[in-house]
């Protein structure tokens, strides 16, 4: 049942935290209209109407196409980039709420490009966030978090903290997502400490139904759990009522009825789902009463009343099919399928059953081929009954007999033939795992025979040739103390030669650290990366930037080594191909990986075309990533250059 649940609180996660963002920090919208009023700069009065109407939006969504149209009438009178990112936005917020999430990414991208060239970096974060939370309701929690990041960071510098209260609050939404529940709980509750401490007790019923959804959604004590979620439900429903927003109380209403059918409280869920209808209804978000509709659909049907879970599924799926929407359609079509058996209407059953099955994703497709399977046996059967009947009419022991014993022949040879397959794809699974190990056990051989000859070699250079370059150093040291009254020219001679020396030691010292790094042994990952962009890139006129974010205290040796390895062949290939004027590092934990993301302004790079010209950086990079059990790619920069991502599972 875990996607019902993603797909009830959908809403939740994206409206709420994206909500909450856009009205952060902005002046009531009586004040604004009196700044509009008096406003002749028409970039300015385009920024106003902006705020004025997200503010309206959230109640009066129906309006959505008039506020559209007076904001683009704004834009084209001032004619700037600023102001065609604005109209972007609001489209872009406006396509997010109605469900259609690849047409508002387009259009936040769209707005992301105009940003970057924009010196009000406050509203780049702004758009970093919009982007990170239609990629988190794509379920792409690697891109979402990218984009949260930079949101996160850039609110931090200004010491905005209302919306810095919205990105805990969204980063703690995609923890959740990822059923990591003491972080999202954590994140979510530095939100809800900063809100109070600020005085933002209207945003604070977003981060309330955040935590609610957190704590409904945890593993453990479901006693303490489900308390916590009425809890913080209530106190959300409170202040929404407080401020006259029926809209949000309905959808946290709804919320709390899902938390209770998920606990099997299916007579305490009917109230809430009620009340959820009624404030949906009366705030006028006819599309939104899709999920309560469904819900006491599901209620019902647990209750063993088919007609009322049929009544409620059939409401909700007429405003499905009238607005055209796809989230939760696979719900719908399961509970109805479910309705109309418990009900014996087999054929109805079967036909929603398969709709189903189609719409359904493969992950939760097994639970459900045993009820469908079910059904379509019980509908079958009446079906060959009736062809039974009359073929016996005709030439009953005939028939019967030619068609039983061809049933028979058919099915004998197709499980045959599905017994064989069967077996001939466990043998080849096993050759393949076979091939798969002994590959892996000789490039796991070969990569630490590697690190120990260089181990070798960087103590031999370490210990042999540097003491033996600096003894002679020293000697040509005394040399020169000792002739400087000698003639200048084999004076100056003396001292080009022991400066030789020196360069020489310094380098071959340099070689040695590079094949065997002492700080990654002594420091770890970050301080060993840290120190390779001093090294490399800044030395060569590079600009660098290094971010990393929740990495473990101690990792696994071989990963530490594994990671330090790529980024120094990351870096040597932009250092001799790229012609970047500047490099950005990030090293963070996600879920259960560790994330390396190098990005570059240079001219590009072409994975494929490397790849299949076997070119030895990139194959030496692939070979560590595939021993760690982790996995690259490379894609285009925003703007130009090259995003190189490793992926590292960490347990």
């Amino acid at each position: 049942m875990d996607r019902r649940i993603i797909l009830t609180f959908l809403l939740a996660f994206g409206m709420f935290a994206a909500t909450s963002l856009i009205l952060a920090q902005t002046p009531t919208t009586d004040s604004i209209r009196q700044k509009l009023g008096a406003e002749t700069d028409p970039a300015n009065q385009t920024r106003y109407y902006y705020l004025i109407a997200k503010e309206l939006l959230e109640k009066h969504f129906d309006q959505a196409a008039f506020y559209t149209d007076s904001l683009e009438r704004y834009a084209q009178h001032s004619k700037s980039q600023a102001s065609k990112a604005y109209v972007l936005n609001f489209k872009g917020l406006i396509a997010k709420e109605s469900g259609k999430l690849q047409e508002a990414l387009d259009l936040f991208y769209q707005d992301y490009q105009i940003r970057l060239q924009d010196p009000d970096v406050h509203t780049l974060a702004i758009t970093c966030n919009n982007l990170g939370g239609t990629y988190a309701e794509m379920y792409k929690s690697d891109s979402a978090i990218h984009y949260y990041l930079k949101s996160l960071k850039i609110f931090e510098d200004l010491k905005e903290y209302s919306n810095l209260a919205s990105a805990y609050s969204n980063i703690g939404n995609l923890y959740n997502d990822q059923k990591i529940h003491d972080k999202a709980i954590n994140y979510l509750e530095k939100a809800l400490a900063i809100r109070l401490e600020h005085g933002e007790e209207k945003k604070c019923m977003f981060t309330y139904n955040n935590l609610a959804v957190a704590y409904g959604t945890s593993e453990g004590d479901d006693d303490h759990n489900l308390s916590k979620a009425l809890e913080y439900s209530n106190k959300g429903i409170d202040i929404a009522l407080k401020y006259k927003n029926n809209y949000v109380a309905g959808v946290i209403d709804g919320g709390i009825c899902h938390i209770l059918l998920e606990k099997g409280k299916y007579q305490e869920a009917i109230p809430h789902c009620e009340q959820s209808i009624k404030l949906l209804t009366e705030a006028n978000r006819l599309v939104n009463l899709v999920f309560p509709y469904v819900n006491l659909a599901s209620v019902y049907n647990r209750l063993n009343q088919p007609q009322k879970a049929l009544d409620f599924a059939m409401k909700g799926f007429a405003i499905m099919e009238a607005n055209k929407l796809l989230d939760p359609m696979e719900v719908y079509l399961e509970e109805i399928g479910m309705a109309h058996e418990k009900l014996g209407n087999h054929k109805e059953a079967l036909v929603s059953f398969k709709k189903f099955m189609k719409l359904d994703d493969s992950l939760f497709r097994s639970e459900n081929v045993r009820s469908l399977a079910d059904v379509e046996t019980k509908y079958q059967a009446e079906k060959k009954e009736k062809e039974l009947i009359i073929e016996r009419e005709k030439n009953f022991k005939k028939t019967s007999w030619l068609i039983g014993f061809g049933i028979f022949l058919v099915a004998f040879v197709l499980i045959t033939i599905l017994l064989y397959k069967r077996y001939q794809y466990k043998q080849d699974q096993k050759l393949q795992e076979a091939v798969i190990a002994e590959q892996q056990l000789g490039l796991n051989a070969v990569i630490e025979a590697q690190e120990a000859e260089r181990k070798r070699i960087a103590k031999d250079l370490h210990d042999g040739i540097v003491q033996e370059l600096v003894a002679t150093k020293l000697g040509f040291d005394a040399l020169h103390n000792s002739i400087q009254h000698l003639e200048e020219t084999h004076s100056v001679k003396i001292k080009d030669l022991s400066n030789q020396l020196n360069e020489a030691c310094t380098e071959l010292r340099n070689i040695s650290h590079v094949m065997l790094p002492p700080t990654l042994e002594t420091k770890g990952l970050v301080p060993s990366l840290e120190l390779l962009l001093r090294n490399s890139i800044n030395q060569a006129g590079i600009q660098s930037e290094f971010e990393h974010f929740d990495i473990p205290v101690k990792l696994d040796e071989k990963i530490e080594l594994g990671l330090y390895r790529i980024a120094q062949e990351l870096l040597n290939n932009i250092l001799k191909h790229a012609k970047a004027h500047k490099i950005v590092m990030q090293l963070y934990h996600a879920g259960n990986f560790l994330i390396l993301r190098v990005e570059d302004d240079g001219v590009g790079f072409d994975f494929n075309e490397a790849k299949h010209s076997g070119s030895m950086g990139l194959l030496n990079i692939l070979s560590r990533v595939r021993t760690m059990g982790g996995n690259y790619f490379s894609e285009k920069g925003d703007l130009s250059g090259t995003v190189s991502t490793v992926r590292i599972p960490i347990g």
